[in-house]
C-alpha cells in the first residue's frame, strides 16, 4: 500500500521553527538557515541541512487506497 503526504514539514533543532512546503518549486527555510524543505505535497526527499540530527520530520501522510 502506498502513503500520500498530506503534510511536508520539519522542526529546526537549532532554533525550533517549524517550516513546510505547500509549494512543490519554493523551498522554505528556518530563521537561522540550518534546515530547509520544498516538495510541497510531492516529494519529502527535498529537505537539506548541514547536519541531518538537526531536522526533526513532522510530516505527515495517510494511506492511498
Amino acid at each position: 500500500m502506498d502513503s500520500k503526504i498530506i503534510k511536508n514539514a520539519a522542526q529546526c533543532r537549532l532554533c525550533g521553527d517549524v517550516i513546510e512546503s505547500n509549494n512543490p518549486e519554493k523551498m522554505e527555510t528556518c530563521q537561522c538557515g540550518e534546515i530547509s524543505v520544498s516538495g510541497g505535497c510531492y516529494f519529502i526527499a527535498r529537505w537539506a541541512s548541514t547536519n541531518w540530527n538537526n531536522i526533526m520530520d513532522l510530516s505527515e501522510y495517510e494511506d492511498s487506497k
